[in-house]
């Protein structure tokens, strides 16, 4: 693990220096809380890269009083919680939607003609599931 220190004071490339993203961030360190923008048009261009803005995001969240970071800690959590919740969705979907394709692979396979385990081979699934496809063509 390195820890990198910096001081700001001593940090005097300007904007136009800044070339890679490691001055970027101290510069953005050191002159977002010591001038006060008042014109959008005064911002550095490279403000607007996304990685910058989260970071921009974070020294503004450090001026928030103990309650506005437990709120705003609570709607992370949310929005985290929700991402979860539908990517569980998503998975699912995709699951169910395999598995539809694989039973409709296994019920042509099968109606052709060809053995139960020829069909599992060629299908990638396992003798009990064509078992279980045949069980269902023969009830229907």
């Amino acid at each position: 693990m390195t820890f990198v220190t910096v001081e700001l004071d001593k940090f005097t490339l300007q904007e136009l220096d800044c070339q890679t993203d490691l001055q970027k961030l101290i510069f953005t360190m050191k002159t977002i809380h010591t001038h006060t923008f008042t014109n959008p048009i005064q911002f550095p261009k490279f403000w607007d890269e996304d990685w910058l803005k989260v970071a921009i995001d974070e020294l503004d969240s450090r001026k928030m009083t103990p309650d506005e970071k437990a709120s705003l800690e609570i709607l992370i959590a949310r929005n985290a919680e929700a991402v979860k919740a539908e990517s569980r969705k998503v998975k699912e979907a995709r699951d169910s939607e395999n598995l539809a394709v694989k039973t409709a692979t296994v019920t042509k396979a099968l109606l052709k003609g060809l053995d139960i385990q020829t069909v599992a081979d060629i299908t990638d699934t396992s003798l009990d599931f064509v078992k279980s496809v045949q069980r269902q063509l023969s009830a229907n």
